[in-house]
């Protein structure tokens, strides 16, 4: 990044001339942006030189976005040839992670199939997830359906979280079916939260009943708080009492004081001094001034008598 101009021609030739190709790429790619066009051309022969798939994905990448944009697509074509014949599966999903921000619309449905062809679960799921803000509605079904299709529930709870904030309405209802049917609840709240802001009316209901079959407090506070600001106001208190019923009753103090910290902004003046307390009962000091500090700027002028006595007390 810190080289004159003058020294770029020197600077590629000595990157094109590292003979171990996977450090010949990040050279390549550290070039990238200050190549003038003429040395780009130099390094775009380099990097098509490269034969290990993944040191080629990785080098023509960083060049694509740097290349006039009539030769940008065909190289982000290579690209992607390059990424799909990637033998690690692992490197195939960074591969695609790292083109996805690049691709034009006219190569996402094949880029999508390379995500849904990788058979190791984690690695699917980190493709669609880096796949799911660029994809365009056409092609949301398949990525829904690539997702639902995961049979390790973390992995299908991080794509189906990916492709929440990007689904259209029509295709809420399954994607919820899908984050209903999560065992692990961790996960199954993580989804939940995901799709809470997109819920239409009419699945809040459904949603509200996976949350509160979460057992695990922790997991269900996080579910009810994600929630609640979407509810109608009529409920939005009482559910979130109950997310704060969950949070009083989280075993681990650390987690204790992030679910009051998440539920700060949205609990109401009447559940304010129930906060209090349950942050004060915090014995881990650490936790407890977290807890405080969340709650700070919601507390009413009479609680705050009580939160500095607190404060002072650590």
């Amino acid at each position: 990044p810190h080289l004159p101009e003058v020294l770029l021609p020197n600077a590629l030739a000595t990157a094109r001339a590292i003979a171990w190709e996977s450090s010949r790429a990040e050279a390549l790619a550290a070039l990238a942006p200050r190549l003038p066009p003429e040395l780009l051309r130099e390094a775009l022969a380099a990097a098509r030189a490269i034969g290990d798939e993944g040191s080629r994905a990785k080098a023509l990448t960083t060049l694509a976005p740097h290349l006039p944009e009539a030769e940008r697509s065909a190289v982000l074509r290579e690209a992607l040839a390059a990424a799909r014949a990637i033998g690690d599966e692992g490197d195939r999903a960074a591969a695609l992670d790292a083109l996805a921000p690049h691709l034009p619309e006219v190569l996402l449905p094949n880029a999508l199939a390379t995500a849904r062809a990788i058979d190791w679960e984690w690695s699917r799921a980190a493709a669609l997830a880096a796949l799911a803000p660029r994809l365009p509605e056409t092609l949301l079904p398949d990525a829904l359906a690539a997702a639902r299709a995961i049979d390790w529930e973390w992995s299908r709870a991080e794509a189906l979280t990916a492709l929440a904030p990007h689904l259209p309405e029509v295709l809420l209802p399954n994607a919820l079916a899908t984050a209903r049917a999560i065992d692990w609840e961790w996960s199954r709240a993580a989804a939940l939260a995901a799709l809470a802001p997109r819920l239409p009316e009419t699945l809040l209901p459904d949603a509200l009943a996976a949350a509160r079959a979460i057992g695990d407090e922790d997991d269900r506070a996080k579910a009810l708080t994600a929630l609640a600001p979407h509810l109608p106001e009529a409920e939005r208190s009482a559910v979130l009492r109950e997310a704060l019923a969950a949070a009083r009753a989280i075993g681990d103090e650390d987690d204790r004081a992030a679910a009051l910290d998440a539920l700060a902004p949205h609990l109401p003046e009447a559940l304010l001094p129930n906060a209090l307390a349950t942050a004060r009962a915090i014995d881990w000091e650490w936790s407890r001034a977290k807890a405080l500090a969340a709650l700070a700027p919601r507390l009413p002028e009479t609680l705050l008598p009580d939160a500095l006595a607190a404060a002072r007390a650590i």
